[in-house]
């Protein structure tokens, strides 16, 4: 019996068409993904990039996408044991880790991981890294360890001359299907510079290279110093939303997020009291809009009733527009989502990190066998053509579903508020009032940030957007 393995050439085949499978269908999920300073990625030699993990293995097709290489990453070790996955897995050039929580006699078999990063990078090839060492719901940076500095010290004691990258990781709402991403590559890191510095003291060079890593990711990914502010960095765009110039901009609440949460940091560091005025300030209206039952995004905070029943008005309008389409995807998707809806609750706390993972992966194949057998009904009971018209158009007829579903939330949710605070006018001229404040508090941490800050420049921006 042949017990052979599969060749190099095949593997390398598999694992390329892999790649383009998976950018293509993360593209379909993530329409718009932006690269911030692509001029800092090499286009070839020794690389580790090192990243924020909130989306577990959606991260790594996002990286490729951004550095459009081939990138070995280090993923769970226990994943590889699952069949078929295991094998793509490997066909894409990833590397097992083990971690400690997973086995407690893994530790050597870490290292040895390690070092088989290290080997990648002495070939000359790209190797990446989220050295949080796990996904996470949290927005920002968690505790950075040292495995990127270890592998790195292996590679530069080969006489690799290796440059290190920090890629910040920026999703808007990465459960939300169609939603964007933005990428930051920050400045590298010259780590047989750092080693070099501290000559044969190499644990304090991993230390000062893991410190040099986790204030770089800070630098490119959304991130609050302070705990407490955590639970408002979704609502700070929404309390301070970006100028109506940016408005063709895909990704101007994530910037505005960013350019807020570095303010917010600033202050923090600087002038604590006033930071804590605002926090506290924010605090509070959040705790009496939620008492009124609206959220700090409920349009009736924002706008005039005269102007919210006009946009509520042209909302219905486009939806009737748009209700034969969306009827028609609704009911030729219905059955695939409820069973792909079904499948995701049952995996063991799935979280934020791994929704978006769990509906592609277990959502395409169930999708690609309703479609099949879709296109199979039609064309045994009608005609072929229709049958490929049919499947052809249904895709989009779904995307527009998606899409009319959300805005129907959205207006019924509007109209609602709107409806309620009509017999409440003391109390909302309350809270708009309590808005405002929270908002001009804000903006005057934005404005002053961004004119003390000598960092604070334009961001140059090239744009990845989905065929």
């Amino acid at each position: 019996m042949n017990t052979a393995k599969p060749d190099a050439g095949f593997l390398s085949s598999v694992g390329d068409s892999a790649r383009w499978f998976v950018r293509k269908a993360l593209r379909f999920y993530y329409p718009r993904i932006e690269v911030e300073g692509r001029g800092r990625l090499p286009a070839g030699g020794a690389v580790l990039f090192v990243a924020n993990h909130p989306n577990s293995l959606m991260d790594p097709a996002v990286i490729g996408i951004a550095t459009q290489r081939p990138v070995h990453f280090f993923a769970k070790a226990t994943l590889f044991n699952v069949p078929v996955f295991g094998a793509l897995m490997q066909a894409l050039g990833m590397v097992p880790a083990y971690r400690g929580v997973d086995d407690k006699s893994s530790v050597r078999k870490n290292l040895e991981t390690l070092d088989v990063g290290a080997k990648y990078l002495l070939r000359g090839e790209a190797v990446g890294i989220f050295p949080e060492g796990k996904t996470h719901d949290r927005e920002g940076v968690e505790q950075v360890r040292t495995g990127a500095a270890r592998i790195a010290a292996s590679a530069v004691q080969g006489g690799v001359a290796l440059q290190i990258v920090p890629l910040g990781l920026n999703y808007e709402r990465k459960e939300r299907f169609r939603s964007s991403i933005w990428v930051r590559v920050g400045e590298p890191i010259d780590a047989a510079r750092i080693f070099h510095e501290h000559g044969d003291e190499d644990r304090k060079a991993m230390r000062h290279l893991t410190e040099e890593i986790d204030a770089r990711l800070k630098q490119v990914v959304v991130h609050v110093d302070e705990e407490r502010w955590q639970p408002f960095l979704d609502e700070l765009e929404v309390l301070l939303p970006p100028s109506d110039a940016a408005a063709l901009d895909s990704i101007a609440a994530l910037r505005q997020r960013k350019v807020l949460a570095d303010a917010i940091n600033h202050f923090f560091r600087t002038d604590r009291s006033r930071a804590e005025v605002v926090g506290r300030s924010l605090e509070e209206h959040r705790s009496q809009v939620s008492s009124a039952g609206l959220t700090v995004a409920s349009p009736v905070l924002r706008l005039g009733m005269a102007r919210l029943t006009g946009r509520l008005l042209m909302d219905a309008l486009r939806m009737l527009v748009g209700l034969g389409p969306a009827l028609a995807g609704t009911l030729h998707h219905l059955v695939p989502f409820v069973i792909t809806r079904g499948i995701v609750q049952l995996v063991k706390h799935p979280g934020r990190a791994t929704l978006a993972l769990n509906r592609l992966m277990f959502g395409l194949p169930v999708y690609g066998l309703w479609y099949a057998f879709v296109w199979w009904l039609l064309a045994r009971y009608t005609e072929q053509w229709i049958a490929w018209l049919w499947t052809g158009l249904m895709p989009f007829a779904g995307v527009a579903a998606l899409h009319y579903a959300w805005r129907m939330r959205v207006a019924g949710r509007a109209l609602w508020h709107e409806v309620k605070m009509i017999f409440q006018p003391a109390q909302l001229r309350k809270l708009r009032h309590s808005q405002l404040s929270v908002r001009r508090q804000l903006e005057m941490l934005r404005d002053e940030y961004l004119t003390r800050s000598t960092d604070a420049k334009p961001p140059s921006k090239t744009m990845e957007d989905g065929e």
